[in-house]
């Protein structure tokens, strides 16, 4: 991906090349998908699962937490009623109605940045211009991006005091469009301002009833983290809720997700994200412009690059130590490589589209059978008689050549081991099981 300078005959101002993390990942690159072709996504999969009752225009207007789960009181079609749940997940937002009742505050700061967005349609020569493009000025710094063939997206950032909901003129618009577009008529869809926060809850759970995505923590838009953040909460979140449906110790489960993403988003997330913003969005030009060089010189140098490319698309995320995870356990809490295997028959797979919805064991060339009662849902062989790694990331994980790696439904590993003895114990204490 290159970052193209907007001005016309100047050198890009960075270019990164990210299938350096192919061991990693089947699909090394960053993704640009408009929201609401995300939302509607989402929606289908979670309509085809047949597991969601799904509700527009349902609000919820009361919450009455309780020590066996809680009472939502929902008001839909002029009418309310009370539903009993045992576990209730506000995902409603930075202005969460679930988070204000549990009386939690959403500490941090608004910055003093004042950002416009736009998409317009582009019907000319422009259209096939190279993106993204950015315009460094004194004023502020204007990005754009094409969505889609005809519509792109016009974003500027200046220092000032945010003004939520303040008009867009005409002319303004017209002149960022020209600034990263060059002159010529675009018909505008929709173009506002907003503000740009840094905020989180201290608690992420209250008993039954637990934060999500923006209702728990937003950041700044740069590098677009926020949106993935909330989907990596669901992921932590959702097989610890089906386990403590299940009998699992609700507690430990529960607590588990409360300290590993407040960690993850409030401690890395949301310090890397603010780094950023102060460094490129709140600065002068000339500091952006040393930033972009400092940049290119940094991506010169591979084991920086490698951390810069890791941090930039969230697979470096590793989980802290939790009621779950204990991080003497070698590799607790690193998120599982996705490397490309071997079969036999010698065809290439990805491990991913190997492992099931459940938790799974990795045999790394061990001959010892594990145990028959063991609740995992499937145990794949790696190395002999099984899939081979080229890439030899997940001995490198073991620490050796003979072992058991214990995977999450979440994919995060719980702990990597060579020793047989007490292995039915580890992963029934790793998956939250009463034990």
């Amino acid at each position: 991906m290159t970052l193209h300078n907007a001005v016309p005959g100047r050198r890009p101002l960075l270019t990164i090349d990210f299938s350096e993390l192919d061991a990693e990942t089947d699909s090394p690159g960053i993704l640009l998908l408009e929201q609401g072709y995300t939302e509607k996504l989402l929606l289908e999969a979670v309509q085809e699962s047949g597991m969601c009752d799904v509700r527009f225009g349902a609000e919820v207007i009361e919450l009455a937490p309780r020590a066996d789960g809680a009472r939502v009181t929902i008001q839909e079609g002029g009418k309310s009623r009370a539903l009993d749940a045992e576990f209730v997940v506000g995902c409603d937002g930075a202005s969460s109605f679930v988070r204000n009742a549990l009386g939690l505050p959403f500490e941090g700061i608004t910055y003093s940045i004042r950002p416009m967005l736009a998409d317009v349609c582009v019907a000319d020569e422009r259209d096939a211009l190279p993106w993204p493009r950015i315009r460094n000025t004194r004023s502020g710094l204007t990005f754009t991006l094409r969505l889609r063939r005809g519509l792109w997206r016009i974003v500027r950032l200046e220092r000032g005091d945010p003004v939520k909901g303040d008009d867009v003129p005409e002319e303004e618009l017209n002149d960022r469009v020209q600034e990263v577009l060059g002159p010529g008529p675009v018909k505008v869809v929709w173009a506002s301002r907003f503000r740009i926060h840094r905020r989180s809850s201290p608690r992420f759970r209250v008993g039954r009833v637990l934060l999500a995505g923006d209702a728990a923590h937003v950041h700044s838009p740069i590098g677009g983290l926020g949106m993935n953040a909330g989907i990596q909460d669901a992921h932590n979140l959702a097989w610890k809720l089906a386990y403590a449906l299940r009998g699992g110790d609700l507690e430990r489960l529960l607590d588990s997700y409360d300290v590993e993403r407040r960690a993850v988003v409030v401690e890395t997330v949301s310090r890397y994200t603010d780094f950023n913003t102060r460094a490129v969005l709140q600065t002068p030009s000339v500091v952006r412009e040393a930033v972009f060089f400092l940049w290119r010189l940094a991506f010169k140098i591979p084991r920086l690059r490698r951390m810069i490319l890791r941090r930039a698309t969230m697979i470096d995320l590793d989980y802290p130590a939790s009621l779950l995870l204990d991080r003497r356990a070698r590799s607790a809490g690193v998120r599982l490589p996705n490397p490309p295997l071997r079969s036999r028959e010698g065809a290439e797979v990805r491990l991913y589209d190997l492992l099931p919805n459940g938790p799974v064991i990795l045999n790394i060339g061990q001959d010892r059978d594990l145990p028959g009662n063991l609740p995992v849902e499937e145990v794949i062989r790696i190395g002999p008689g099984g899939y081979l790694d080229p890439t030899g990331s997940l001995s490198g994980l073991l620490g050796g050549q003979h072992g058991w790696i214990l995977v999450r439904p979440d994919a995060h590993i719980t702990w990597a081991r060579d020793e047989l003895e007490g292995i039915d114990v580890a992963v029934k204490h790793a998956l939250g099981a009463r034990v």
